[in-house]
C-alpha cells in the first residue's frame, strides 16, 4: 500500500512507497495518483530528475518561484538523508521547518508543495535521489534560501556545499515570492 503520512506543515508528507525484494531484485511504486489526490497533494509531474551524492554533501534549500513554482515527490532510492522542507508560503508557518530521515532500503519519499524550499544532508557513503517536479524547470525561477541561514542544525561538521548553495540568501534577508 502507498503511504502518505501527514507532517507539522500543511501538505508537507512523508511517503513509504510500497515494493518489493527477492531472487532477482527489487520493485517500488513510486507514484499512484489516486493515493496522491486523496491526500489533496499533486501528482501531474512534468519532470524527473536524478541527484547522486556522497557523505557530508548538503544540498539546498532550494525552490522555484511563481510563475513557475512546483510541488516536488522526493524519493530516496539509495542510502539514507535528513531531509529538510522549509515553508516559505505567508502565514503563521512561514519560515518554520520540518526534518524526516529518509532511508533508501525502507523505500521513503517526501511531498514537498509550492511554496516550499527544499534540501538534505547525506548521512550514509553515498545517496540516490529522485525528484519528480509539477513545472518545468526555469533557471531564472530557480532560487533557494542558504543552507545555515534559518536556524536548523543539520549535524555536518564540513559539510560539502555548490558555490550556488553558498551564494543563497538566509531567511532574514529574504522577501517571499509565494
Amino acid at each position: 500500500m502507498f503511504e502518505i503520512h501527514p507532517t507539522a506543515l500543511p501538505q508537507v508528507a512523508f511517503l513509504r512507497a510500497p515494493g518489493s525484494r527477492d531472487a532477482r531484485g527489487g520493485f517500488r511504486k513510486l507514484a499512484h495518483a489516486p493515493a496522491l489526490a486523496a491526500a489533496g497533494l499533486r501528482s501531474d509531474f512534468a519532470e524527473i530528475y536524478c541527484s547522486t551524492s556522497q557523505a557530508g554533501v548538503v544540498r539546498g534549500m532550494h525552490f522555484q518561484a511563481p510563475p513557475h513554482q512546483h510541488a516536488k515527490l522526493v524519493w530516496c532510492l539509495e542510502g539514507r538523508v535528513t531531509d529538510v522542507v522549509l515553508d516559505l508560503r505567508p502565514g503563521e508557518r512561514y519560515g518554520r521547518a520540518v526534518a524526516l530521515d529518509l532511508d533508501g532500503a525502507a523505500r521513503d519519499g517526501v511531498y514537498v508543495p509550492e511554496g516550499c524550499a527544499h534540501g538534505f544532508a547525506v548521512r550514509s557513503d553515498h545517496a540516490t535521489l529522485l525528484y519528480m517536479v509539477t513545472s518545468v524547470h526555469a533557471p531564472e525561477a530557480d532560487l533557494g534560501i542558504r543552507w545555515d541561514g534559518f536556524g536548523f542544525d543539520w549535524g555536518v561538521e564540513s559539510p560539502i556545499l555548490s558555490e550556488r548553495d553558498r551564494r543563497h540568501p538566509g531567511l532574514k534577508d529574504f522577501a517571499t515570492p509565494f
